[in-house]
């Protein structure tokens, strides 16, 4: 972590307070991408992009801004960043009408320079107007990072993730969360944030993962239904950000209470249990020694054999009608290939749909599980590396202490509540 971050509340540095000069370089910098943008839509004959570009100009240059590290002032970075928005609209109407003459290598008269000027004075309200109405929807970036000693709340209160994003859960679990968890989002694949003991990893897509300790969090910010939980530092900078409709949240927050940490806007349902509460019984033998197969419900048996049968069925009649119906001799090479390629997949897919319903399975032989694919991929482990589970749409995936994907059970077996109760004797969490 920076070492700026910790400096104190009443001390803050110079690098986290950032510079009026580095910010106006950097929003001239965001001045000339827009322009450059603009000015190559134009030459490629998508005028139409350059003047709706116009509507995004404030967030790159707002962007730009941040990226120089400008003043982190609320007045100061709307002063400079709206400056810099109608200036880049301005200069691209002068740009716009000034265009063609000098593609054309024309030499403009005084008649010329007037009419120039009157389209330029017509179209100028227009572009700034559009700059400036872009920018004030497009704040909300350049609003949390100037807004600094509030900018977990702007991020947290910040829209557009859908009303039961993150939806809070009433009650909290009874017990103390585990050593180890992770908390993983059901709908987009990879984990998000991996807690060991009092540290946690934010992993992020396509940027380096960020691990810091509890003690760096100074507080969480619980924002609304269509917003997200942020975690801050004593500076206000934003360490790690998640949603109650991830899996394992509940996890989250029972964990940020067991370590006191100050939330805004904690539900008067949530507790921290007793930490002395007694460990829960081991698992009886007649538990650990259990042997069963769950196989895929005979419904979805039947669901993937009617789709096989009709895609073998399928492919058949695509064969009859092209190679007995058709004169091959007339196609060229490429089109019989094209031709032979589908009629193989048509072929495959029917094939692989007969087999799910009995390739999909999950095996258990007391501690030891062997998990079948649908397309046949056989994977055997301990139960006891299992980790963590989180369901995602149409599969329930295996974690291990690393939290890698050790297997994928098929949504569609039957009696899953046993695989949940057999989970629970060795503690892991369905």
């Amino acid at each position: 972590m920076p070492d700026y971050l910790n400096s104190s509340h009443n001390e803050i540095s110079p690098e986290l307070r950032g510079s009026v000069l580095r910010g106006i370089l950097g929003s001239i910098a965001g001045m000339l991408v827009c322009i450059l943008v603009m000015l190559l839509c134009s030459l490629c004959g998508i005028e139409s992009f350059s003047i709706t570009f116009q509507l995004f100009a404030g967030l790159v240059i707002g962007w730009f801004y941040r990226l120089f590290h400008g003043r982190r002032s609320k007045t100061v970075a709307y002063t400079i960043v709206g400056i810099c928005t109608v200036l880049v609209c301005a200069l691209w109407v002068v740009l716009l009408a000034l265009l063609p003459g000098v593609v054309s290598h024309v030499h403009l008269t005084t008649a010329d320079l007037v009419k120039l000027w009157s389209m330029i004075r017509e179209l100028l309200l227009l572009c700034v107007g559009l700059g400036l109405a872009g920018f004030f929807f497009t704040r909300k970036s350049l609003l949390a990072y100037a807004d600094w000693k509030k900018g977990p709340w702007h991020i947290a209160y910040a829209g557009g993730n859908g009303l039961s994003y993150n939806l809070l859960p009433e009650k909290l679990p009874a017990k103390n969360p585990p050593t180890c968890f992770a908390v993983h989002s059901r709908f987009a694949p990879g984990t998000h944030m991996v807690v060991e003991g009092s540290s946690l990893r934010w992993r992020r897509r396509f940027r380096k993962d960020l691990v810091f300790s509890v003690h760096d969090i100074a507080g969480a910010v619980l924002g609304p239904s269509n917003g997200c939980n942020v975690l801050y530092d004593k500076n206000y900078q934003v360490l790690a950000k998640f949603a109650g409709s991830m899996e394992h949240a509940d996890l989250m927050f029972l964990w940020l209470l067991r370590w006191k940490i100050t939330m805004d806007r904690t539900p008067a349902g949530w507790h921290s249990p007793d930490e002395d509460s007694p460990d829960p019984e081991p698992a009886q033998p007649s538990v650990l020694q259990q042997k069963f197969v769950l196989r895929m419900k005979r419904s979805a048996r039947i669901g993937f054999a009617g789709m096989g049968c009709f895609l073998l069925l399928l492919g058949l009649a695509l064969f009859l009608a092209l190679f007995l119906l058709t004169d091959v001799s007339a196609l060229t090479m490429a089109e019989r290939w094209a031709l032979v390629f589908l009629e193989a997949a048509e072929m495959g897919m029917g094939i692989v749909s007969l087999r799910m319903g009995k390739v999909s399975r999950v095996e258990v032989d007391g501690e030891q599980m062997r998990v079948g694919s649908r397309f046949g991929r056989t994977t055997e482990f301990s139960v006891r590396d299992v980790s963590s589970v989180s369901r995602s749409l149409g599969w329930i995936v295996l974690y291990d202490r690393e939290f890698k994907t050790l297997a994928k059970v098929d949504s569609y077996l039957e009696d899953l509540d046993r695989l949940k109760a057999y989970l629970a004797s060795y503690g892991i969490k369905m």
